[in-house]
């Protein structure tokens, strides 16, 4: 367990198992987190891959509904789309944010299509803290994130986000919120508790009755097959990381490096 401080503000615990990291972090303002939501993948690396190169931590979500999944309160800015994919666009998003006392001090800054007078009157009216359209420079879209995030530095509380990360594989252990690319992946509780116990000691094999135990505890295990039928949609929902899960004979399961 490593242990550092940087000028006493973030304090960083990490347990490396190759190239998965247990991480604990308590943000403050000099580290923000920033959350994108937009469906257009140029416009999310573009500025993932910026932000990222200025220090800040991003998060990328296609649509409001992965937003929402997600612990929105350890965010310092988001960063989102107005015309977004199913049932919410940006300005209920906004609302949603506002209207709950956990989130409303996050600042929100609209990057969208939306160009009319009106459209942008709207956005700054409804509680957006900065409005920026499509297309935009990039040297000025950076200096407004900056701007924005001066602004609000002293309202946002300080908090702890506890994730495990293997490669593009971040875990919130608090939110119990998985994402993988960029993209949030829902995952009933029983697979987040397995997930979460094969990816805190990768590389080591499980029985059945182990695993059984840690997600029904308490539980007599008379349906052994039930730990098989949740691991099968568990690889399903994982995408490519799916083979990374393994079936040993005998031995059990587990989350490994080389299959």
């Amino acid at each position: 367990m490593l242990f550092l401080q940087y000028n006493n503000f973030t304090i960083f615990t990490f347990q490396h198992l190759h190239k998965s990291t247990i991480v604990e972090t308590v943000e403050s303002n000099l580290t923000p987190s920033i959350l994108i939501v937009d469906s257009d993948r140029n416009i999310t690396s573009l500025l993932e891959g910026n932000l990222r190169s200025e220090g800040y931590r991003v998060v990328t979500v296609s649509q409001a509904e992965d937003a929402l999944v997600l612990s929105l309160e350890t965010f310092h800015l988001v960063i989102t789309e107005i015309k977004l994919p199913g049932e919410i666009d940006g300005f209920e998003l906004l609302e949603r944010m506002k209207e709950d006392r956990m989130t409303r001090h996050i600042p929100v800054l609209f990057c969208t299509e939306l160009d009319s007078e009106n459209s942008i009157i709207a956005g700054l009216n409804a509680g957006a803290d900065d409005y920026v359209t499509k297309p935009f420079s990039l040297r000025e879209f950076m200096a407004r994130v900056r701007s924005v995030l001066r602004r609000h530095r002293n309202f946002a509380p300080i908090k702890t986000v506890r994730t495990i990360e293997y490669r593009t594989l971040i875990l919130n252990v608090d939110s119990r919120g998985l994402i993988i690319d960029g993209d949030a992946i829902s995952l009933s509780p029983t697979e987040f508790t397995i997930l979460t116990h094969l990816l805190r000691e990768r590389n080591k094999l499980f029985t059945r009755e182990e695993i059984y135990s840690t997600a029904w505890p308490g539980e007599s295990m008379n349906n052994p097959r039930l730990v098989d039928v949740n691991i099968s949609r568990l690889r399903k929902k994982l995408g490519n990381y799916g083979q990374n899960i393994v079936n040993r004979s005998v031995l059990g399961y587990g989350f490994m490096d080389v299959v």
